[in-house]
């Protein structure tokens, strides 16, 4: 049987794969706009077990966003979003109260850390 240390090292490690694989990722094709994003630069950064594994400057475009390719924005009702950047690989963008989102990283379903979407300023 897995100790806790075990399973926080698997699903972090998890979540490295995550990063690095959306960072070498080639992004969507733009599609019909349909998200209300509000367009401009962002940082994007995703965390998991409270360590940074990935923080890059991208913008939202249309209705994408613009990291290392364009990922196609979601609208899911209330003001909160998603992002698939690869199959099983979703963020959710819920608004933060300062023009930014947050919500949660899933890798297959299961929740493996954070995104959080911050404009610059």
């Amino acid at each position: 049987m897995m100790t806790t240390p075990s399973r926080s090292a698997v699903f972090r490690s998890a979540a490295v794969v995550v990063a690095v694989t959306a960072t070498v990722a080639v992004g969507g094709v733009a599609g019909q706009a349909s998200a209300d994003v509000k367009p401009g630069a962002y940082t994007s950064t995703t965390l998991s077990g409270g360590a940074v594994l990935l923080k890059r400057d991208g913008r939202v475009q249309g209705h994408d966003l613009v990291l290392i390719g364009r990922y196609r924005i979601h609208p899911m009702g209330r003001g909160s979003y998603y992002v698939d950047f690869f199959p099983g690989h979703r963020v959710i963008m819920n608004p933060d109260g300062r023009g930014g989102y947050r919500g949660p990283a899933y890798l297959g379903g299961a929740v493996i850390g954070s995104f959080v979407l911050t404009p610059k300023r």
